[in-house]
């Protein structure tokens, strides 16, 4: 992270950043947890720069634990997903193979599919949901980005926090949701949680 002006307000786009070291530092165990704990607890509550930069000025510059892997594909040739839950839960998560297709027809189900560890076969990925009173949940790694713009809505809603353009897969959402909700979003932090 360049040195910025100790002056300018953090953004909460700056302060995950700054937690996200403070998280890399406790897990190469040079923060113990309470440390931690109660650094983060400043970073939120700080208003500038010059207000975190006691909390990091015993901490190396390197930042090496924040950058995004380049994650391998696979092989181009994965087969369709296709998930048809009814009344049932689903979660696809861990290293599992992302196809550039995957279509969902749930009624009254929950889906999740956590893309944080997958490898992705292709850079644009068609996600196609038909959902009936039911739940997708989406979760990104932080260099992937989606868009949501090809769902059509009858009582049902889409939450996309992924929408920035970024130089990793995109996810192309489109279908249809009868009461149902699409949630794509990033990976969650807790003290030392991720979820």
């Amino acid at each position: 992270m360049p040195t910025p002006d100790p002056n300018i307000r953090l953004s909460n786009a700056d302060r995950e950043v700054l937690v996200a070291r403070l998280h890399a530092a406790t897990e190469e165990g040079r923060l113990d947890l309470e440390e931690f704990a109660e650094r983060s607890t400043r970073v939120y509550e700080a208003k500038t720069f010059a207000d975190v930069e006691r909390l990091l000025a015993d901490l190396p510059e390197d930042d090496r634990a924040l950058a995004v892997p380049k994650r391998p594909k696979a092989a181009a040739n994965a087969p369709d997903l296709v998930l048809n839950p009814v009344h049932s839960q689903v979660k696809r998560e861990g290293a599992w193979t992302v196809p550039a297709r995957i279509s969902t027809r749930q009624k009254h189900s929950g889906i999740k599919l956590d893309c944080r560890e997958a490898v992705f076969t292709a850079d644009d990925v068609e996600l196609d949901v038909d959902l009936t009173h039911s739940r997708l949940t989406l979760v990104l790694p932080r260099h992937a980005s989606a868009v949501d713009d090809g769902v059509d809505l009858l009582g049902g809603a889409v939450v996309n926090k992924c929408s920035r353009v970024t130089d990793g897969p995109t996810f192309h959402l489109t279908g249809r949701s009868h009461y149902g909700r699409v949630v794509v979003r990033y990976e969650r932090r807790f003290l030392w949680w991720r979820y």
